[in-house]
């Protein structure tokens, strides 16, 4: 008998429907904020884009209504799966190629090399782990580093009588990408790329992209990192002797295979660059700000740098875990003002099953809303004030003197991502944001212009935006 005889194949078809139907009616089972996805996708100018923070927190809102706080959410760059924090332990079991990262989707990966990120994370995560572990070493010529692109900065600034006033987003631009490694590609390039792409529709970007300054500027980048880098990648290869303590050497020692090839070893450089000085940059600059916008808290922050570091003479890991107080000044900071409203953006490449029962089908985009986590009175008493202390007195009870740092994860942490799949650089950041307070605070007396204040974010999708053009003046202190 022929093995597809009719009554096999209609079982076939019919198996085949049932299993479509109850895959359509577990996903149905979830409900959505706002349109359906069209056609075309979405761009900067969809609904979204403009009202973003009001849908995620309603969807927040709804999270006892809808089943277990699931629902769906067409974004500007795809349509998610918004989840909640209690299905983290879900996806903590799984392998990085289940759960895997969206730079290519979120970031336009194949026109600024985001997508390097998604072909292997191995390296990334073991030479982010050795930066950490060399944060001892590396504290005391990084803020020299710091010092001396800060005094070069003022020397291209004109005074107002006894002060400098600069603007302090890209102001921290230049100091975190002094104290983490020369950038080729300029942090401000990629997210340019990827907002001007953002206003076409995805299915036009391969025609559009070419046209964009920013697309051939990036390029035009690229093509100088690649001269300069391979002379120096080939000649450490040479002579592997230890003698280098560098994200470059780590690269090189970690990479296997083609991930050893020197055009994918620049791209990595170029992507860890920027990956880890935009997003320092951007949480220094709201820091600043937020001090300037509470000065008695700048008092309060510099007397503890000057007692931790023995007025700036002691940098070490020693000295920068003692900044207890300035920690907590930083997650507060963090905690209501974050760089976006969601987290943990991960692409599903096969079904997942979470504990409630619902099936994520293989090509889900999920995300988890931390933004109005951050502001829920379950998590957080008050949590609408600025309290500059919180996390600083949570430390002081029994036990918690981990849990509530700025660099913590954990079930109602989720600043940096979560359990395995948490960002790997955040002790960097940590100490980079620290180096530059110590630096700004002992040497300057800061504070807004005149007559101006703390600017209001701006939503954008899901980001916040901060101000690219905000001033702070810095008064030299005099030395003592």
């Amino acid at each position: 008998m022929d093995v597809f005889s009719f009554p096999a194949l209609a079982g076939l078809v019919f198996a085949t429907a049932s299993l479509l139907l109850l895959l359509r009616s577990r996903k149905s089972r979830i409900p959505r904020i706002g349109p359906k996805p069209g056609f075309l996708g979405n761009t900067t100018k969809s609904y979204f884009f403009q009202h973003s923070q009001e849908m995620i927190e309603e969807g927040y809102a709804k999270r006892f209504l809808y089943k277990d706080g699931l629902y769906s959410l067409w974004t500007t760059d795809m349509d998610r799966v918004v989840v909640s924090h209690k299905f983290m332990k879900d996806f903590m079991p799984l392998p990085r190629s289940t759960v895997r990262l969206t730079a290519s989707r979120r970031h336009a990966g194949p026109y600024t090399g985001l997508d390097i990120a998604e072909e292997s994370s191995l390296q990334f995560e073991v030479c982010a782990g050795q930066l950490s572990q060399s944060i001892g070493t590396l504290a005391r010529p990084v803020l020299d580093e710091i010092s001396y692109c800060m005094n070069e900065k003022l020397r291209t600034v004109n005074k107002t009588g006894d002060s400098y006033a600069l603007a302090v987003f890209p102001l921290m631009i230049e100091l975190v990408t002094s104290g983490v490694a020369r950038v080729f590609v300029g942090p401000e390039l990629c997210p340019k790329v990827t907002s001007d792409l953002q206003a076409h529709y995805r299915i036009f970007h391969p025609l559009v992209a070419p046209f964009l300054e920013s697309y051939r500027s990036i390029k035009s980048r690229f093509s100088l990192a690649r001269q300069l880098l391979t002379p120096l990648i080939e000649e450490r290869r040479l002579s592997n002797d230890g003698k280098y303590q560098d994200m470059m050497q780590w690269l090189i020692d970690s990479a296997k295979g083609k991930d050893a090839e020197t055009d994918r070893l620049v791209r990595r450089m170029l992507f860890l660059n920027m990956a880890a000085i935009h997003t320092t940059a951007e949480v220094s600059a709201i820091v600043l700000m937020e001090l300037c916008h509470r000065p008695e808290c700048i008092v309060m922050i510099r007397e503890e740098i000057r007692e931790a570091t023995n007025n700036g003479r002691d940098i070490s890991l020693a000295s920068l875990k003692k900044l207890k107080k300035t920690d907590s000044f930083i997650r507060e900071s963090h905690r209501l003002d974050p760089l976006g409203f969601m987290t943990f953006n991960r692409h599903l490449a096969a079904p997942v099953k979470l504990s409630n029962g619902t099936l994520l089908p293989g090509n889900t985009y999920i995300s988890m809303a931390h933004y109005p986590a951050q502001r829920d009175p379950e998590y957080y008493p008050d949590p609408l004030t600025f309290d500059a202390l919180r996390f600083y007195n949570l430390r002081q009870k029994e036990g918690q003197a981990e849990r509530h740092q700025f660099t913590a994860v954990g079930p109602d942490v989720f600043n940096w991502g979560v359990g395995k799949f948490a960002c790997p650089g955040r002790f960097w950041a940590s100490a980079n944001i620290k180096l530059i307070l110590v630096e700004l605070l002992l040497k300057y007396d800061l504070g807004f212009p005149q007559g101006e204040t703390k600017p209001e974010r701006v939503v954008a999708g899901e980001k916040l935006r901060t101000s690219f053009t905000q001033r702070i003046v810095f008064k030299p202190m005099a030395r003592g």
